[in-house]
């Protein structure tokens, strides 16, 4: 079993102590402070944020700053064995969700790929989260959205009775129920969805989607806990388990 490196760069604090995840301790906000990168930055007015690195293994993410954008990165540097692409991609400026990096072999193919977690917003019953699996050439591999398999998977019942609002979550012949008073909630959502909160991570070597079943805005019925496999040159969607745990 390959080791997973993962590291969150949180702005300016020392994250020293956590040498099993090929943390570095550098607060720069420019391309020359990254300690053996060797990346040249791209042409622009605004120093980019060294927001997350893996040193020994050379990969960094660095947020472009927008002035425009006061809350988010407007797109994000990827650095690679010293090379430098950039992405539209972007992600929040609150340095507790900056991009986690994870290097491992996702794909079974005896090459490792490198796994950016993004932080796309967050608050209270939302949170949106992007995942991108790149090659050592910036090759990107397609990552399906979990969203919709969720919900061709699984169907929710409601039964009303007495003031007391009983959900059944059926998947693959199994059911959990739950059940909650009419006065919980005054703003109790018509249909549940799984579309406010998405968490990616790795578990087992395996890539996989968080989403909470939500029916109010501060009330849930589980969390999806969505599995990925590799197929046809791509990450798709390919077990549900439900957990009810706390989200």
């Amino acid at each position: 079993m390959k080791k997973i490196s993962i590291v969150t760069m949180v702005g300016a604090i020392l994250l020293s102590g956590c040498g099993a995840n090929n943390q570095t301790s550098s607060p720069a906000n420019t391309y020359e402070a990254a300690s053996g990168l060797n990346a040249t930055p791209p042409a622009t007015s605004t120093p980019n944020s060294l927001l997350s690195e893996i040193s020994d293994q050379k990969i960094a993410i660095y947020g472009v700053q927008d002035k425009a954008q006061k809350d988010m990165f407007s797109s994000l540097d990827v650095v690679i064995n010293g090379e430098t692409k950039t992405f539209n991609w972007i992600n929040v400026k609150n340095p507790s969700f900056y991009p986690q990096i994870s290097v491992i072999d996702l794909d079974a193919d005896g090459e490792d790929e490198i796994v950016i977690v993004l932080t796309k917003g967050t608050g209270t019953g939302v949170h949106d989260s992007e995942v991108h699996v790149l090659k050592s050439d910036f090759t990107e591999i397609s990552v399906s959205d979990p969203k919709e398999f969720v919900l061709s998977n699984i169907k929710v019942d409601l039964e009303t009775v007495k003031e007391v609002r009983k959900y059944t979550v059926s998947l693959d012949k199994q059911e959990y129920s739950s059940e909650f008073n009419e006065s919980d909630s005054n703003d109790w959502f018509v249909q549940p969805t799984v579309q406010n909160i998405l968490r990616f991570s790795l578990k087992d070597n395996q890539l996989i989607a968080e989403l909470p079943i939500q029916i109010s805005a501060g009330h849930y019925l589980g969390d999806a806990i969505v599995r990925y496999v590799f197929v046809n040159g791509k990450f798709e969607p390919s077990k549900i388990d439900i957990t009810k745990e706390g989200v």
